[in-house]
């Protein structure tokens, strides 16, 4: 965190005190589509737009759709845009259209999952890191050890695979933990019912790792649907309301927030930065990797309280 602040102070210094009339700058966001996290990657876009100056445009459909999404950066490429800042519903099917923004010379940074060799820059969550936190925490939540299980809604995206193996690798530290087989779906289909015989049928289980905000809402559910809240611990990835509210509860033991609205905030001081001093200058400041890693925060029902503080000191609404 403290090099992505000195990041932040170096483009501020650098950019962030010209003559607000001679700045043109329009930065488009397309995002996966309307929730809370979404809401506050808005929320960080537009502190540091009004900041610099930047004129911020953001389309994120109602539903994640990659097809929507290839459409609305084409659009974008032809239009007078002049950074574009990308979420990837499916990272496969984007690139080529995110490459064509590039060779046009349009900064484009991806952000929340990333896409390797089809972006400037990836700005969100270290999402290795973030599995390999959760590991740490479902390995503290259960000293008896047994089995667990991975449970996700979404195998298509960079970011869920990246979570996924470094919570195995952790995992794999640890003999007497026994990972039963993961139950996967593609996209955001999966339902109750499915999670509810999955735990039926595995009446051992001692603990669950949930990739994504929207299956730690439905296991929660379906933990307490099933009667089995203590007999099982979760840790999930996400930071929604709904998420918050079931680790208010102690339903869900621990949850691996991310920070949304850093990543609105510094992606919006990145492409300002590419498109008034270059994109080549920028890259020279920026990690080797042109990867700018936003953080996580564990959030407990211990600590839940402070964590809620915090999001209202950066003037986000709290509905938890």
């Amino acid at each position: 965190m403290r090099k992505i602040l000195s990041l932040l102070l170096i483009l501020l210094a650098l950019y962030g005190c010209e003559d607000r009339e001679q700045q043109k700058i329009k930065v488009a966001f397309v995002g996966k589509a309307k929730n809370s996290y979404w809401n506050d990657i808005r929320s960080g876009a537009e502190k540091a737009a009004e900041r610099l100056g930047v004129n911020i445009d953001f389309h994120v459909p109602k539903e994640e759709d990659p097809a929507w999404q290839i459409k609305k950066i084409e659009e974008l490429i032809k239009s007078e845009i002049n950074a574009i800042a990308f979420a990837p519903s499916d990272s496969k099917s984007i690139a080529p259209t995110v490459l064509k923004a590039m060779q046009s010379g349009i900064p484009c940074a991806a952000i929340d999952t990333d896409v390797v060799k089809s972006r400037h820059v990836y700005i969100g969550t270290g999402n290795y890191h973030a599995g390999d936190e959760a590991g740490k925490q479902i390995e503290a939540l259960i000293p008896d050890r047994g089995k667990i299980a991975i449970l996700t809604t979404s195998t298509n995206n960079l970011d869920i695979l990246q979570r996924i193996q470094g919570f195995r690798d952790t995992m794999a530290e640890f003999e007497d933990i026994e990972i039963i087989t993961a139950l996967e779906k593609e996209r955001e289909d999966i339902e109750i019912t499915e999670i509810e015989a999955f735990l039926n049928s595995h009446n051992d289980l001692k603990g669950i790792f949930c990739a994504s905000n929207r299956c730690g809402v439905i296991t929660a559910e379906a933990v307490e649907n099933t009667g089995k809240t203590r007999q099982i611990k979760i840790v999930s990835i996400g930071e929604s309301p709904e998420i918050m509210d079931k680790v208010r509860q102690g339903i869900i033991q621990t949850t691996i927030a991310r920070k949304p609205y850093s990543i609105g905030f510094l992606t919006t001081l990145v492409l300002h930065n590419m498109v008034k001093a270059g994109i080549s200058n920028t890259l020279n400041i920026l990690p080797k990797s042109a990867i700018i890693d936003t953080g996580i925060v564990v959030v407990t029902p211990m600590n839940i309280l402070q964590y809620r503080e915090n999001l209202r000191d950066l003037g986000l609404q709290v509905k938890f």
